[in-house]
């Protein structure tokens, strides 16, 4: 009786979960950087043309420049292709020379209709003592 009341509502007795995505670790994976040449991975965003012209696509990020001693915050530029603002969610982390994550979060951003904002993620001490490169997953998610 409770699987056809589910069934009929619409509602499932099943667990969803947010999306993670499991790259962090991936040296080749885009949008990253190396702090001690500054070299920017390039990347290929990912099409979101199938939904409807109603619904926001995901936005692209990119690493610009990575933390260093010196400037202890990686700076990553988000660009909207809506034609209207938009807020989106950037990961990103920090890892060493090992591909071991120092840090890693989540930060929010509002960027204008087809426009471009940069957002700075600060490094603290000990992740800039061990930091060897910084990365950002390119797909930005609309919140």
């Amino acid at each position: 009786m409770a699987a056809v009341v589910l069934a009929l509502t619409g509602f499932s007795s099943g667990h969803k979960s947010g999306r993670h995505k499991s790259s962090h670790r991936d040296s080749d994976s885009g949008g990253g950087c190396s702090s001690s040449s500054q070299k920017h991975d390039s990347y290929t965003p990912r099409s979101t043309s199938t939904r409807s012209s109603s619904t926001l696509r995901d936005g692209t990020a990119r690493v610009v420049s990575c933390a260093t001693k010196a400037t202890p915050y990686t700076t990553v530029e988000v660009t909207n292709p809506n034609s209207r603002q938009a807020t989106f969610e950037v990961e990103f982390s920090f890892t060493d020379t090992s591909g071991r994550t120092l840090s890693s979060a989540d930060k929010r951003i509002t960027v204008p209709a087809r426009g471009t904002s940069k957002i700075q993620v600060k490094a603290s001490g000990a992740v800039l003592a061990k930091l060897d490169r910084c990365w950002v997953e390119p797909e930005a998610d609309v919140v």
